[in-house]
């Protein structure tokens, strides 16, 4: 499902709606007054009796259709209190995706050692990602603690996949020793829609929220592409010391496995 073109069909829904109301009140008043003007002979109440009708099945089609539409696009805010409900969401929101989904991952645990519902997103976003090669593209900075051998698998394979996926891209972002690995993850779906999670305890449990906009999502997409620039591609290498890296931030090598967001 698309989010671009949304809002202009909504408005020539209401205005389409608009005018066979009209247009229904007009005939109505019209039948009502030729009715009274022969209130002695050739009455005939069956007509304005079924433009009623109408009137009220259009009514509450038109309020059935925004009650849909509004489940269907999903609130502008919305919070999670569990891995289940962000992880369930997140992915749904992937899938109806079309373009683009910008994603930070930042955990010490792989998703196969987390939850199941984590460990369905990790591999509905490859899924999505297969999709259409060439159409549409998944970049994922993994941001990495200095020392790293409980997610070294994970990572490698997440590589060796982007090697493989034409429309999957990582980069890997390795902390200087010392440096405590930030629990914010976050994506960005087609460029309006944002989810926010931060991981609470070792396993990778989530809490976090989503908000529908394209202002939130322009400034998430922003904050990804600098991690993206200062990231490098290569998981077992080793942040430099004594000196500035060749991306310019301290302990990252500027090497990529696919091209920086942002043309999607």
């Amino acid at each position: 499902m698309s989010t671009d073109g949304g809002e202009p069909s909504s408005r020539l829904d209401d205005i389409e709606s608009k005018l066979i109301t009209l247009a229904l009140v007009v005939a109505l008043a019209v039948s009502v007054l030729d009715n009274l003007l022969n209130f002695l002979d050739n009455q005939n109440w069956v007509f304005p009796l079924i433009l009623v009708t109408l009137l009220i099945a259009l009514r509450w089609l038109d309020v059935t259709r925004k009650r849909v539409s509004s489940i269907a696009v999903g609130t502008p805010l919305r919070t999670y209190d569990s891995s289940s409900a962000f992880y369930g969401e997140a992915l749904r929101a992937v899938n109806r995706g079309e373009k683009s989904v910008y994603a930070v991952f930042s955990h010490a645990t792989a998703p196969p050692q987390q939850t199941e519902e984590s460990r369905r997103y990790y591999t509905g976003t490859i899924k999505w990602a297969r999709k259409f090669p060439g159409k549409r593209g998944l970049h994922r900075v993994i941001r990495l603690p200095h020392s790293s051998p409980d997610i070294q698998q994970w990572v490698d394979e997440q590589v060796d996949l982007a090697s493989k996926v034409e429309n999957y891209h990582v980069k890997i972002l390795r902390y200087p020793r010392g440096m405590e690995l930030e629990g914010e993850n976050f994506a960005v779906i087609d460029s309006s829609v944002v989810f926010l999670g931060f991981a609470l305890d070792d396993r990778g449990e989530l809490r976090g929220f989503s908000i529908r906009d394209p202002r939130v999502a322009a400034a998430f997409e922003q904050h990804f592409r600098e991690l993206w620039r200062i990231s490098g591609a290569d998981p077992k290498l080793p942040p430099r010391q004594g000196g500035a890296s060749p991306a310019g931030a301290g302990g990252v090598a500027e090497v990529g496995t696919g091209p920086p967001p942002g043309g999607q």
